[in-house]
């Protein structure tokens, strides 16, 4: 027995978690990329970590299909999400130091009155922002720019970008860029320099990190700045063709969320020094308790599984491991690593939303999670048929329109399986379930009184949908239809009358020329707000969009003057019973269109 287990560690040591012996990883990596790359994918970078020392670095694809400008090992990659991670650290450093506490309500460490939308009286604290659960809603705009003239200095970024708050505190998992800017602004305020120059100083200089910028901007990295023209980010069509994205050059203002661009090696840099030789400190920090402490689960899902370490999202495979993925408008990467098997994945990109490296390859290395289900009867997945939305979505202004239309619905095919927001999901244990697309993404159910009262992935919690909002849906439908289908059908049969009649002398009275008015302005919000969502979309700043805002206001008050004429000059024409009913329906269709205006807060 006790030879057996030296010869049972060191099969372990020879292979991955999933079973794949090292000498033959770097084929099965090169196999499984090669599905993607060509295909699904335009080019990537894959970096393997073991024990200290990269073990793979491999390239694949083009930077530039246009001009087959193959990717190399020096080709600069957008971290998107990734640089989050950057964040936490720098905010651990500060722990270390005791100038900051993760318990502390962050209103300590800000200026006087910095946050004027904070709705509950809980405090929140750095662990909410590390566990996205302050409770902000999402905002739309101000997070990406088309020009680096656009973007403004961090403290400014928090005052344009600042969300409401919408639920309390600790409650509500609910992604955030915001909240990680603010953490990064906590920096900016602790140590009285840029967050940028701060992680230069104390992280990218500490690992010699020379390839990678945080700068919004990159104007304190002018190599990384001159490499980033060099590759382009790809979106891919449905038959295999690929496109550069037309926003594929982005600025992001709320930039400690997602900005930082860089070389593999240079990430593998950062990896390393999370995962530090036993008897070596990592040197990140001034003592490994701090990287422990850390890495240590500081967040669980409702059912008990862990969910979050300080910021560092946890990974369900057959070991534990830390993971965070990263997405902007044309480039996707993922970094995942084992602390206990001294064992770290990196994938960066240049394809927007790509999944089958970034997420498949980190499982062919660590292996499937699979739970342990003994004798457990599985509960019946028609618990969770119903209307959801993501609590990751805007609650106010005129971007909450946005939620409206990205409801979803749960809705079990099989006793087992769900079809979820245009997924399939199949449950793997008792209300635990996993998407069986290239995500991979795990569902946790919370139940409350046997009913469900929220269904969570890493990311955000999904929330059933209130009848309340399901009304108010159904009225804005019907309402838009109505004041749309009815403008248009009026004012065509206005139009044939107009030209059959055009010979005759036909006067019409007071009413009838506002009637036309009002019915072709009824237009008007129609492509304003059409123009607005297109715009928002394509990233035009707030300050830029308040034309349209200024447009309905215009509606609105040239509705209210059509009323008063209809009302002053009513019992003057004494209309037939069925011109009395089309002023109405009339008049009615842009009520309505002024009651969607204000329901949907399309003004702000």
């Amino acid at each position: 027995m006790l030879s057996f287990v030296p010869v049972v560690s060191a099969k372990e040591l020879m292979s991955t978690p999933s079973g794949i012996a090292y000498t033959e990883l770097k084929d099965r990596v090169n196999e499984y990329a090669s599905k993607y790359i060509g295909t699904s994918t335009a080019g990537a970078n894959v970096l393997i970590i073991k024990d200290g020392e990269i073990f793979l670095n491999t390239s694949y694809g083009f930077a530039d299909v246009e001009n087959q400008v193959k990717v190399t090992t020096d080709t600069v990659f957008e971290w998107g999400s990734v640089t989050k991670l950057l964040v936490w650290t720098s905010v651990m450093q500060l722990v270390e130091q005791g100038k900051l506490k993760l318990d502390e309500d962050i209103r300590t460490y800000l200026p006087e009155g910095f946050l004027t939308k904070i709705r509950h009286d809980a405090p929140i604290t750095m662990l909410n922002l590390m566990h996205h659960n302050a409770g902000w809603e999402e905002k739309f705009t101000d997070l990406f720019y088309m020009s680096a003239n656009e973007i403004k200095p961090l403290e400014g970024m928090l005052h344009i970008t600042e969300p409401y708050q919408v639920h309390e505190p600790g409650s509500v998992v609910a992604y955030s860029n915001y909240g990680v800017a603010l953490a990064g602004f906590i920096v900016e305020q602790l140590t009285e320099q840029p967050f940028y120059d701060y992680v230069n100083e104390h992280i990218f200089s500490v690992l010699g990190m020379k390839d990678t910028t945080i700068h919004p901007t990159q104007e304190d990295n002018d190599n990384v700045k001159i490499k980033r023209d060099d590759i382009y980010g790809y979106i891919v069509s449905s038959d295999g063709e690929f496109t550069i994205s037309k926003n594929e050059r982005i600025f992001i203002g709320l930039y400690p969320a997602g900005s930082a661009i860089g070389t593999i090696e240079d990430a593998a840099k950062f990896m390393l020094a999370l995962m530090p030789a036993d008897g070596e400190n990592s040197p990140l920090f001034h003592n490994n308790r701090t990287l422990d402490e850390m890495l240590t689960t500081s967040d669980v899902y409702d059912d008990g599984v862990p969910r979050n370490a300080h910021g560092f999202w946890k990974g369900l495979y057959t070991v534990e491991v830390f993971e965070h993925a990263g997405n902007t408008d044309s480039f996707s990467s993922n970094f995942t690593f084992s602390k206990d098997k001294n064992l770290g994945v990196i994938v960066f990109t240049n394809q927007a939303g790509e999944a089958g490296l970034s997420y498949g390859l980190p499982t062919l290395v660590y292996g499937e999670y699979s739970a342990d289900v003994g004798k457990q009867t599985m509960p019946n997945a028609h618990e969770l048929d119903g209307s959801y939305f993501m609590a990751r979505q805007p609650y106010k202004g005129f971007t909450k329109l946005y939620s409206a239309l990205s409801i979803g619905h749960f809705e079990a095919t099989e006793t087992n399986r769900v079809n979820a927001f245009g997924m399939e999901i199949e449950q793997i244990a008792p209300y635990l379930y996993r998407s069986l697309d290239d995500y991979r993404i795990y569902f946790h159910v919370t139940l409350n009184g046997g009913s469900v009262e929220k269904i969570s992935m890493p990311t955000s919690d999904f929330l059933p949908v209130s009848q309340n909002m399901k009304m108010i849906n159904i009225f804005s439908i019907i309402a838009a239809a109505f004041s749309g289908l009815y403008t248009l059908i009026v004012l065509v049969i206005l139009f044939i009358k107009k030209i059959i009649n055009r010979k005759k002398a036909i006067r019409g009275t007071v009413i009838d020329k506002w009637e036309l008015l009002l019915l072709s302005t009824n237009i008007i919000p129609f492509i304003n707000i059409i123009i607005l969502a297109y715009r928002t979309l394509n990233y035009v700043s707030y300050s830029a969009l308040k034309i349209h805002f200024w447009l309905n206001f215009a509606y609105i008050a040239f509705v209210a003057i059509c009323l008063v004429t209809l009302f002053l000059n009513w019992r003057k024409i004494k209309p037939a019973g069925g011109i009395k009913i089309r002023y109405v329906c009339s008049y009615m269709s842009a009520l309505l269109l002024v009651v969607l205006i204000l329901c949907w807060e399309l003004y702000y």
